[in-house]
């Protein structure tokens, strides 16, 4: 992000709010934690099922074709790495199963694929995935409280007080209910509040918070 001064002090501009966002990618791997996906999912896709944009598109890609949580559930997964030149953003659930892919150089090079030009976003210990693709250097991210100290060392700052930091191109959310307003943060970022709040009040979510 860049900043100017202004007259209430440092003023911050986010190249990336209101970014063209027409197909998001959702990346799945064994023992993720499923509402970290599905808590953004859920939010996203009403950006074309409610007409906030109908064009907007998404697509599950896994690890493998057939993902298991953490607790036993299968997800399907769209496509098996996948080239992701054609995504405009990138959304990594964390959980249990990012502690063995944060050594998997073919997770971390596809990741790593992604590059600098497109925002992408994290759930939980999926923070872990994009500190070690190389996204954090530099910058503030957080994580599942648990996680805090893996974290540390892949970015600037862990940040231990915010549900959401958004550093721009990178946006990180805390553990697994987070998630929730990790998805109508994103809304907001790309489309507008009042497209949050409208997609938060067909939710029913009422507890939406970024703090």
């Amino acid at each position: 992000m860049v900043s100017r001064a202004g007259r209430r002090g440092p003023v911050t501009l986010d190249p990336f709010r209101g970014y063209p966002v027409k197909r998001i990618a959702f990346f799945v791997f064994p023992r993720m934690t499923f509402l970290d996906l599905v808590g953004g999912y859920d939010a996203l896709r009403r950006v074309a099922t409610m007409s906030v944009d109908p064009a907007v598109t998404h697509r599950i890609i896994g690890t493998e074709a057939l993902v298991e949580d953490d607790s036993g559930l299968v997800v399907k997964a769209e496509g098996v790495y996948e080239d992701l030149g054609a995504f405009d953003l990138l959304y990594v659930p964390g959980g249990f199963g990012t502690r063995h892919l944060v050594d998997d150089w073919r997770c971390i090079d596809y990741l790593r694929s992604w590059g600098v030009e497109r925002p992408l976003a994290s759930v939980c210990s999926g923070s872990l995935l994009l500190g070690k693709a190389g996204y954090l250097k530099g910058r503030r991210a957080t994580t599942h409280h648990n996680a805090f100290e893996l974290l540390r060392p892949l970015c600037r700052e862990v940040v231990i007080d915010r549900r959401i930091v958004d550093e721009g191109q990178v946006v990180t959310a805390g553990g697994v209910a987070s998630s929730l307003d990790l998805g109508l943060y994103l809304v907001e970022k790309f489309w507008g509040a009042a497209a949050r709040e409208r997609i938060a009040a067909q939710m029913e979510y009422r507890a939406y918070s970024a703090a």
